[in-house]
């Protein structure tokens, strides 16, 4: 055997991978100098007024076992999410957080030379853990709405195709598509590609015609997979915790690779006690329709054009997403460049408090005329 060596063996699916990119914090601006109180973070949607009251008691409380593991297999919360979802617990998976449960179906259906369809720009994590395992994107711009271009991904659709994700609304333009959009997309999809339909933000989405599909039955496939999040609407962005509902065999999938204990006990009890709080969560989602309206509103105004929203942030055409983005914090106020996510003139911005939409607003006004669209581009 040889000794000679160069260092440790990699896969090389991985050689080259750029590691995930989360944006700039509000943190990662206070360790280059800022301060950080006089910084706004609206990068990141997360939910600006923190935990459910209920959901922060339920964690306090819970710390004081954190010797113990955590339940096996998650069998509370996702009995509690069964009965308040209205489905079998074993259509109920329960994960750390979107990602984890986007790296764990890439795992359990994706092998090498195989390849995923989604739509561009979006989220970014789809290709990465694809890439991960060895298989490939492929991607089709959204329409000028923000929504899918479920047609264009279709034409994509072949024998190698093994996911199909459908980000509704979409992050990061906050578009949608239809209830009777997707119905037909589903129903053309071969029923060995796993439609996954990511809702990480389907509190926030309101209108007339956007879908329900794990209430709604028509979308209960053996092929499909429905992904949500307490990340954002329940403000559990830092506790880590998502859920997947699907079919029996899809669900028994993602648990074969999972760790039995990868959601931390924490998080299982401010997950559970979310869950009833119904009026504060409702209270929440006003809150944030308002601050939508008034953000969109001041973009339209300062001449940054925006795409009509469905979710907690709104998204605009601003000619060079990095160069808005710094101009921004140099006003103390830290969104989101699309570059990673696949449009370079593209930003993002989350939806704050309504003094943080406010002060945002403000901000806008002064870095107008500095920054903005070139003409003629488009928001791809």
């Amino acid at each position: 055997m040889s000794t000679a060596s160069t260092g440790p063996f990699i896969r090389a699916a991985i050689n080259g991978l750029p590691p995930y990119s989360a944006g700039r914090s509000v943190r990662d601006a206070a360790g280059g100098g800022a301060v950080a109180s006089d910084l706004l973070g609206l990068a990141a949607n997360e939910g600006p007024y923190g935990p459910f009251p209920a959901a922060a008691a339920a964690a306090v409380e819970c710390v004081h076992s954190a010797n113990l593991y955590p339940q096996s297999g998650f069998r509370s919360l996702r009995g509690e999410l069964a009965d308040f979802l209205g489905v079998g617990v074993e259509r109920v998976a329960v994960g750390a957080g979107g990602i984890a449960l986007i790296h764990h179906l890439s795992v359990a259906l994706l092998d090498e030379g195989t390849t995923i369809v989604t739509g561009t720009p979006t989220f970014h994590a789809y290709a990465l853990d694809a890439r991960k395992q060895g298989a490939s994107a492929r991607t089709a711009p959204v329409r000028l709405d923000g929504g899918y271009d479920l047609a264009a991904m279709l034409e994509l659709v072949d024998d190698l195709s093994r996911i199909v994700y459908v980000c509704n609304p979409n992050n990061p333009t906050g578009g949608i598509v239809t209830r009777e959009e997707l119905l037909r997309f589903v129903d053309a999809v071969p029923e060995s590609t796993t439609v996954v339909v990511d809702e990480a933000y389907f509190e926030y989405a309101r209108s007339t015609g956007y879908p329900d599909t794990i209430a709604d039955r028509a979308f209960h496939r053996p092929n499909l997979v429905t992904l949500r999040t307490f990340s954002k609407a329940y403000g559990l962005a830092g506790l880590r915790v998502a859920y997947l509902v699907g079919s029996p065999a899809l669900i028994e999938a993602v648990q074969k690779v999972q760790s039995n204990y990868e959601v931390t006990s924490v998080a299982l009890a401010a997950a559970r006690a979310s869950l009833p709080e119904a009026d504060e969560l409702a209270r929440r989602v006003e809150l944030n329709r308002a601050g939508r309206a008034t953000l969109t509103e001041g973009l339209r105004r300062f001449g940054f054009p925006p795409i009509d929203s469905h979710a907690n942030f709104v998204y605009a055409e601003v000619g060079d997403g990095k160069l808005f983005a710094k101009a921004l914090e140099a006003e103390g106020i830290i969104v989101r460049p699309a570059n990673a996510m696949g449009d370079p003139a593209g930003a993002r911005i989350t939806v704050g408090t309504p003094e943080q939409v406010e002060r945002t607003v403000e901000a806008l006004s002064r870095v107008a005329g500095h920054v903005g669209p070139r003409r003629g581009s488009t928001y791809r």
